[in-house]
């Protein structure tokens, strides 16, 4: 390789790794949209829909453990963590608490 096309190279490599965008600050909101929204804002497969108390109550009478295993291991269609496999247990809890609130 001549040293010019070296030269290029390590350029454009510092030059892209530059460019990458700064880790945004993970939110309930965040994590919903990237891995929840897909199921819970339509219902798909019998996921209860983001807001819908009535839906959400019958999960929320087995108690907050019960959820959270749900939530970790997966339920019925639902991937473990459904699909967001570096959430850790704080991450779910603010995706469940986003699901939770009222829709505006």
């Amino acid at each position: 390789m001549k040293p010019t096309l070296l030269s290029i190279s390590a350029a454009s490599l510092l030059l892209l790794s530059a460019c990458t965008p700064e880790p945004q600050e993970r939110t309930g909101e965040s994590i919903y949209y990237q891995s929840c929204f897909s199921c819970h804002e339509r219902g798909h497969g019998g996921a209860p829909i983001r807001g819908n108390m009535e839906q959400w109550q019958v999960r929320l009478d087995k108690g907050e453990e019960a959820m959270m295993t749900s939530m970790i291991e997966g339920y019925k269609g639902m991937p473990p963590k459904g699909a967001c496999f570096d959430c850790s247990e704080a991450d779910l809890q603010m995706a469940l608490d986003f699901m939770l609130l009222p829709k505006e």
